[in-house]
């Protein structure tokens, strides 16, 4: 097989980005979506049909097309999304809606886009599993895991999140056991569990509060442990916030940011920190909240973060990034309300220590807590331990075959923060020996380290459209 460029990756990232080549072409592209699943646009984050799975942030945050704002309201009232789904409107007013119903969202643009584009270009599913890459005089030849070969010219890889590992000490023979979901989204393990089941689950993140709900919306009844090494939650929002939210796209094109404007360059992540913490000082003073401090400073990241030297860089993602994303990640108002009335009644508690050992005890697992702070361990027995740890971003550590050749091979080289791929301010991948490589781009959440906050739909959409014309002229060459 050849195509003139293969998008390895067929969630997201892999649709937009074909949706918005196939609408800038200079001339008709063969692309070729490289994705195992049946379904092309929703991932492992929008292929979900659980009710509990929302959005984290308002409808208008999240878009294919940046230059039509009201395109995914448009289409999710004519879907007779409202009717369906009368609990998506928060109490500020906006819209959480499911994130099931976005993947049908992007599903159906890019279905559009395949059958008829500007460029007129073709738009296929090669329904296989990318494993290696070869680079060849004219691109790379890319092996399918069916022993089929695919030539393109240009490849693109836009893998999505990979399924989070089993962390220490449940990496041995106790994540073998059928109480460990290792797993998170995996719902049908989750409705699994017995409803009065003694449930540990490990992390805090906004993946943790998915699969909690998802065990309280079934009926859990049973008691339901959260521990982080940390002990940070997502923050919640304020009460009484309302209203749209600011326009997300003239936040993040603006020619010099919004925190940076206000503030001036900044060289490491401490200065960052002290700026950000008087700011919030300063509008909680004048009667507001943290949030508009850090949204601006959020809104910012595709200028403030490049700036800085790679070891200030590791340095936050040492001391910081998990006090970011608990401020970055919030929950939907209606997560969030079924979370704090599971903990007002005692079912649900979050606790900061950590897992020093994990066994089997029959039926059960039996690990040891140790809390943050204190020598104290305690031993207890739980029916289940769900997994929430989060995605791994260190690609030589990858449990993608695909994304592991691409470093195996020197193609593609660990970013110096130590976090997703080393790539140019055109995704251009840099290979073993620091070149850039045109015909090899990288794009959303595995350049977390060249760009940072790649993982938000908004983020992720705008880059790929800055992207296009250079991409564009590379291909009509």
């Amino acid at each position: 097989m050849a195509a003139d460029v293969a998008i390895v990756g067929g969630g997201f990232t892999g649709a937009v980005f074909a949706i918005h080549l196939s609408r800038t072409a200079g001339r008709p592209l063969d692309i070729a979506i490289v994705e195992p699943r049946a379904r092309l646009g929703c991932g492992v984050a929008y292929d979900t049909e659980d009710p509990d799975h929302r959005l984290n942030a308002p409808l208008q945050v999240h878009f294919v097309y940046p230059d039509a704002p009201d395109h995914l309201h448009d289409w999710y009232v004519e879907q007779g999304g409202p009717a369906r789904d009368a609990d998506a409107q928060g109490p500020d007013g906006n819209l959480y809606i499911r994130r099931g119903d976005f993947g049908r969202y992007v599903e159906a643009q890019l279905r559009a886009h395949s059958a008829g584009n500007a460029s007129g270009s073709t738009i296929r599913h090669v329904r296989a599993r990318a494993v290696a890459a070869c680079r060849t005089a004219d691109g790379y030849r890319l092996t399918l895991d069916g022993g089929q070969t695919l030539a393109a010219r240009l490849t693109v890889l836009a893998a999505g999140y990979e399924r989070p590992r089993a962390p220490p000490p449940f990496d041995g023979t106790a994540s073998g056991h059928p109480g460990f979901i290792a797993d998170p989204w995996n719902t049908t393990r989750l409705r699994e569990i017995p409803a009065d089941a003694r449930v540990l689950v490990l992390g805090m993140s906004q993946t943790a509060s998915d699969a909690i709900a998802v065990l309280l919306r079934n009926g859990h009844n049973g008691p339901i442990a959260t521990v982080a090494r940390r002990g940070l939650r997502p923050r919640a929002k304020p009460a009484g916030a309302s209203g749209p939210p600011p326009d997300i796209v003239e936040r993040l094109v603006r020619p010099v940011s919004l925190f940076t404007a206000a503030h001036g360059r900044h060289g490491t992540a401490l200065s960052l920190l002290r700026t950000l913490r008087s700011e919030v000082r300063q509008a909680e003073a004048a009667g507001d909240d943290w949030t508009g401090p850090f949204g601006d400073l959020r809104d910012s990241v595709w200028e403030v973060w490049p700036a800085l030297p790679p070891a200030e860089k590791r340095r936050f993602l040492r001391h910081l990034r998990v006090w970011y994303d608990a401020h970055r990640f919030q929950l939907p108002p209606q997560v969030e309300a079924r979370i704090a009335a599971a903990e007002a009644a005692g079912q649900l508690s979050f606790e900061a220590a950590r897992c020093e050992s994990a066994a089997s005890d029959g039926s059960a697992l039996s690990v040891t807590l140790r809390r943050r702070g204190s020598g104290e361990r305690r031993r207890e027995r739980f029916d289940a331990v769900v997994n929430c740890t989060g995605p791994a971003l260190r690609p030589d550590r990858s449990g993608n075959p695909f994304v592991a050749n691409l470093t195996a091979q020197g193609h593609a080289a660990l970013h110096p923060a130590g976090i997703g791929f080393s790539v140019d301010a055109e995704c251009r991948a840099f290979d073993a020996g620091g070149r850039a490589d045109p015909l090899l781009r990288i794009v959303g959440p595995p350049v977390y380290g060249a760009f940072a906050d790649q993982q938000g739909a908004a983020f992720i959409a705008l880059r790929l459209c800055a992207l296009m014309p250079g991409i564009a002229a590379t291909l009509q060459r």
